[in-house]
């Protein structure tokens, strides 16, 4: 009788799937706490607020620094993603192959750290949600997705981290040791980082290599709803305001030169061409006795070496004309059809994103159920 009872608690313990995630899911929870995993937390909390406390100013402000704050978000979750289970699998790689030849199903296995691992995720993207508004960065009210912007921006970071916890569980799962785990991660972080195919030009040979990577979408969600196309671009304008004293030989034909004194409508070319000499005639009345004379042509083309500070450039035309001209051009520039504020560029970004974490899930399955035939 109790040989029967030992056998029936056998088959249930090897043969249940959904009591093996159970089972699993436990002893996953137990290690979370008992083997210090835990520090993932207050880990992403102190990344969060290093990456914060650099992208603050300007975030949601200008491309350039919307550009950056996004792919330093995506950066964030991806860094947590990663150390979320890059370890897990190898570290107890020995037991997990006893228990699959006593009758462990690796989908029950991988059911329950995506189980987890997915709460986890959810909690570091709240984290780091949290920790961003702490200093001070103002994030847009309105959402495109979701009634309000956090919570469109939660769902990106929780599936871009949830994208790299899978990717690392998968590592971990082909890996032998967690020594060749933690070297293999920094080039993935690396690859995620130089191919985001955003902040980096990449050549038009590799370019397609960004959409292999969580970056990529992660970067594109996030501009995306933050209307990265909407704002002005202000670097052009602050690289010319650096350049301001420096000085630049042009060559010009008389007649553009002449054109530009007689018909500029800035105050110190107006004030030059109703100044009077001595002959009581004004400047603007001598160069057009100049021009309608029948030699002004044969001169007309010629071209004069001329040399100015971009200053004296930046007053003719107005430093309010001139910044509004040069933040339109570059503005215009700056545009990326990708990163247009719309429903379908946000929902494809997280279609992929959730591509990638059930191809890595289903792979991390597929390699580990080969791990009894592991002879290292």
């Amino acid at each position: 009788m109790g040989e029967t009872a030992v056998k029936k608690r056998i088959k249930m313990r090897h043969h249940g799937r959904g009591f093996q995630v159970l089972i699993y899911l436990g002893k996953i929870i137990r290690i979370f706490f008992f083997q210090n995993d835990w520090k993932v937390l207050p880990m992403s909390a102190i990344v969060a607020g290093m990456a914060s406390l650099v992208v603050r100013a300007g975030m949601f402000q200008s491309m350039e620094r919307t550009l950056t704050g996004s792919l330093a978000l995506t950066c964030v979750a991806i860094w947590n993603g990663f150390f979320n289970s890059i370890q897990v699998i190898c570290r107890e790689r020995n037991i997990i192959k006893r228990e699959h030849r006593s009758g462990l199903h690796m989908s029950s296995y991988v059911a329950a750290h995506m189980l987890f691992q997915a709460v986890l995720c959810a909690l570091q993207s709240g984290i780091t949600i949290y920790v961003c508004t702490l200093v001070d960065i103002h994030f847009p009210a309105e959402g495109l997705i979701t009634r309000y912007y956090i919570t469109d921006l939660g769902i990106t970071l929780f599936l871009v981290t949830y994208a790299a916890d899978m990717t690392s569980l998968f590592i971990s799962s082909i890996v032998r040791t967690t020594t060749a785990a933690m070297t293999v991660m920094p080039f993935i972080l690396i690859f995620q980082l130089v191919f985001s195919g955003g902040v980096f030009a990449l050549p038009r040979s590799i370019e397609s290599l960004s959409y292999l990577t969580i970056s990529h979408y992660g970067l594109q969600s996030i501009t995306a709803q933050s209307g990265y196309n909407d704002l002005p671009m202000q670097s052009a304008w602050e690289t010319l305001n650096k350049m301001k004293n420096s000085e630049v030989d042009a060559k010009v034909t008389l007649d553009d030169l002449v054109t530009i004194l007689k018909t500029n409508k800035n105050a110190s070319l107006e004030e030059l061409r109703n100044m009077e000499l001595d002959s009581g005639v004004t400047v603007g009345e001598v160069m057009s006795i100049l021009t309608d004379l029948p030699e002004y042509m044969e001169y007309a083309g010629d071209t004069i070496q001329v040399k100015f500070k971009i200053s004296d450039v930046i007053d003719i035309i107005g430093e309010e004309k001139a910044k509004g001209l040069v933040d339109e051009k570059s503005k215009a520039a700056g545009q990326n059809p990708n990163y247009d504020r719309t429903v379908d560029n946000v929902l494809h970004c997280w279609r992929m994103l959730i591509v990638m974490i059930v191809f890595m899930s289903l792979a991390s399955v597929i390699a580990l159920e080969f791990i009894d035939k592991d002879k290292r």
